[in-house]
Formats: structure tokens, C-alpha cells, sequence
């Protein structure tokens, strides 16, 4: 056996301690990137937990109210003027009540990876005037201002129950957090018949651009806890996002403090292999029924 000499047997610990010290502080690394793991499964149970207290009561407060007032119309229905008033909660409590539902059915949908986009002709300017004809009584609430720009008839290939879920989510946020007698602006186009082009605009509370990402994010609302002064659980403008990008596309957003926000989506013209001649989900929004709640898809 050959006998080593000091310097050797220097050299040799030196290298059996720098490997050591590589292993250390390769373990270290790791357990970083566990802790931070760990740290990113805590906050997400966190917001689950803050996500089903808040929906527990986005569902249950309506449903307690339609059933309440359900009850006093039918056992003290009184005048026709309070029949009317009590009639109009009914439907405020049941429309926000399936705007709600409607979300997380979809969230679900796209959580288990089963919605994908199903492409035909789609009448724009009719699905959109028809979802902000279904949002009156909140507009007139709030004495907001709307103004509608879209060209009349006009088409594009997309999926309708798609757009009509995007276009319902956007302007829900753009009256939800707009300001008292307000403007909303609701515009759509199509460029080179290649790409639609859609824009709510409101005159609202704003936000900084270090929250631009985080509104899209699940379950995420800017303003939390039980003091909150606005609506809903976080989910609308996921699924907007979710539902754009399936479609190709992107949403950008444009916001002042104190002045307004304005988010915009893209969505491409779809490829020909995946048009149908018609669209299989929205085509109700086509035509105006004399009883527009029959077979109306909301």
C-alpha cells in the first residue's frame, strides 16, 4: 500500500471537506425549496378555506332572501306596488345567485380540464346586448351611465357560451366596482375580420399595477374579510382569463387610482378544423323571444 504524503493527505481532506460543504449546502437549498413549498401549500389552504367561508355566504345569504321574501309574497303578498317590490328582490337575490353558481361550475369545469371551446358563428352585437339588457337593474342601481359600441350585426367565430361568460364577467366587475351614477363602456370590434377586439371600461375605485396579476389569480379578491364592500368570491375574472386563453387569446389591463379600470381582451379568429356552421351553446342570444326568459342561456 502506498503510503500518501502529508501534502496528499491535505489535498485529500480538503476535497473530501469541499464536497461535504457542497453537500450541505446542497441540502440547504433543498430545504428551502421545501419550506417555500411548503409556505405556497399553507397560503393556498388558506385561501381555499377564506374562498369557502366567503361562498358559503355568496350562496347562502341569497338563498335565505328568495326564500324569505318567497314566503312573506305568498302568506302577506299586500298591495300590487309591494307585490312588485318584493317581486324585483326576488329577482335581484335569484340573478346574483346564478351569476354566482354559473362561475363556479365553470371554475369547476376548467379545474377537471373539460371545457374546451366549441367554435361557430356567433352574433356579437346581439349576445352582448343581451347580457347588459340582464344587468339593468344593477346599472339603474347605481345610476350608472352605459354606453354600448358595437356595430350592429356584427359576427365573429368564437364559442358564444364562452364570450357570453367573459362579456357577463366583465361588466359584473365593471359595475360592481365602478362609482355611484358612473360611466361603463362596453366596446367591441373585430380587426382585419381576424381578431375581436373586446373593452369594458368603468369610472371605479382603479387599482395599482402591482395588482394587475394578482385579480386574476383563484379565489383572490384584492378587498377580503367580513368588512368587504363588494360582491362576490374571486372566481370571475379566473375564469375570464382561463375561458380567453383556451380561445387563443389575452387580456391586458389598464387601470388609474381614483379613476377607473379598463381590461381588454384579444381572442384570434379560430382555426377552420374547429369551426362548426353554427355555434352548439348561445345561439338564443340570436333572437329576442316576446318571453325572454324562455330557453334564455344565463
Amino acid at each position: 500500500m502506498k503510503k500518501l504524503s502529508e501534502q496528499q493527505i491535505i489535498e485529500e481532506l480538503s476535497e473530501r471537506f469541499e464536497q461535504n460543504r457542497q453537500a450541505i449546502r446542497e441540502q440547504e437549498r433543498l430545504m428551502d425549496q421545501l419550506e417555500e413549498v411548503n409556505k405556497k401549500l399553507m397560503e393556498s389552504e388558506s385561501v381555499k378555506s377564506q374562498f369557502l367561508s366567503n361562498i358559503r355566504n355568496e350562496i347562502n345569504n341569497p338563498l335565505s332572501s328568495i326564500l324569505g321574501l318567497a314566503d312573506k309574497l305568498e302568506h302577506k303578498p299586500g298591495d300590487k306596488e309591494h307585490v312588485m317590490f318584493t317581486a324585483g328582490l326576488i329577482h335581484q337575490e335569484a340573478f346574483n345567485l346564478d351569476f354566482q353558481l354559473r362561475n363556479i361550475f365553470t371554475a369547476a369545469e376548467l379545474e377537471a380540464g373539460e371545457l374546451q371551446p366549441n367554435f361557430g358563428k356567433v352574433d356579437v352585437y346581439s349576445l352582448a346586448e343581451s347580457v347588459l339588457k340582464r344587468f339593468e337593474h344593477l346599472i339603474r342601481k347605481k345610476g350608472l351611465e352605459v354606453e354600448f359600441r358595437c356595430e350592429k350585426g356584427l359576427e365573429f367565430v368564437s364559442d358564444a357560451g364562452m364570450l357570453s361568460s367573459i362579456i357577463r364577467n366583465l361588466v359584473s366587475n365593471g359595475i360592481e366596482f365602478n362609482k355611484d351614477d358612473g360611466k361603463l363602456i362596453l366596446e367591441l370590434s373585430v380587426e382585419n375580420g381576424k381578431e375581436l377586439k373586446l373593452n369594458v371600461t368603468d369610472t371605479g375605485v382603479g387599482m395599482n399595477e402591482s395588482d394587475y396579476a394578482i385579480i386574476f389569480d383563484r379565489f383572490v379578491q384584492l378587498e377580503t374579510g367580513v368588512t368587504k364592500s363588494h360582491m362576490g368570491h374571486g372566481l370571475g375574472l379566473t375564469v375570464t382569463k382561463a375561458q380567453v386563453e383556451l380561445m387563443q387569446g389575452s387580456v391586458h389591463v389598464e387601470c388609474v387610482i381614483n379613476e377607473g379600470c379598463s381590461i381588454g381582451v384579444s381572442i384570434p379568429l379560430a382555426e377552420e378544423d374547429d369551426m362548426h356552421t353554427f355555434s352548439d351553446s348561445g345561439n338564443v342570444f340570436f333572437f329576442d323571444d316576446e318571453d325572454e326568459s324562455e330557453g334564455e342561456v344565463f
